[in-house]
């Protein structure tokens, strides 16, 4: 795959479910608005709802926040939520890197899916990729956390004292699928610390 250009150095995935739309909002809240850096949210809502949730977002943080659409550019300083119902993906076209967004597949349980959203950034070549498991039941974003670590990209998840519901963090750190573990209310300086200057 080709490098990246310097707009976007660096990807910040967050996926989320019961609990999730407080935590993302608290760490947009308190994550300084990074030039370079684009931030991509799978929260499982539906459909209807993940508009709202990106203006709330927008309205809440410095971060200009969008509801992510097919074909999309991800810029650097923005972020995009994905939309509920549909798989969200990014991919690079050239040195640009561009939102997919496509009717989910047979194995989606959840949506939008965690895994495949973090599954296609540990593919980007480029660019640092930092993945957070927040709170929420299921398994959704675990096998996502792997790829992301897998692919040298830096992998964390929600401490189990700050998460409403420790399902998906608690099954990445017990897969030892995780660099580190972060309680709720500094995950936004970690984030700003590893996309600027590394781990």
């Amino acid at each position: 795959m080709t490098d990246l250009g310097m707009e976007v150095r660096a990807v910040i995935a967050l996926g989320a479910s019961t609990g999730g739309p407080a935590a993302v909002s608290a760490i947009l809240r308190d994550l300084p608005l990074l030039d370079t850096c684009a931030v991509l949210v799978a929260q499982h809502l539906p459909e209807s709802f993940t508009g709202a949730f990106a203006e709330r977002l927008n309205r809440e943080s410095e971060w200009p926040v969008c509801e992510a659409r097919d074909g999309m550019r991800v810029e650097g300083g923005h972020g995009y939520v994905a939309p509920g119902g549909r798989r969200t993906e990014v991919y690079a076209q050239g040195a640009r890197l561009v939102c997919a967004v496509r009717p989910p597949d047979e194995t989606d349980l959840y949506l939008p899916s965690i895994d495949a959203l973090f599954a296609s950034v540990a593919a980007l070549r480029g660019v640092r990729v930092v993945g957070v498991l927040l709170t929420g039941m299921g398994r959704d974003g675990v096998e996502g956390l792997r790829a992301i670590r897998e692919a040298g990209g830096y992998a964390i998840a929600e401490a189990a004292e700050t998460a409403v519901v420790d399902g998906m963090p608690r099954r990445a750190r017990e897969a030892g699928w995780v660099d580190e573990v972060v309680p709720l209310d500094a995950i936004a300086a970690r984030l700003a610390r590893v996309c600027e200057a590394g781990r």
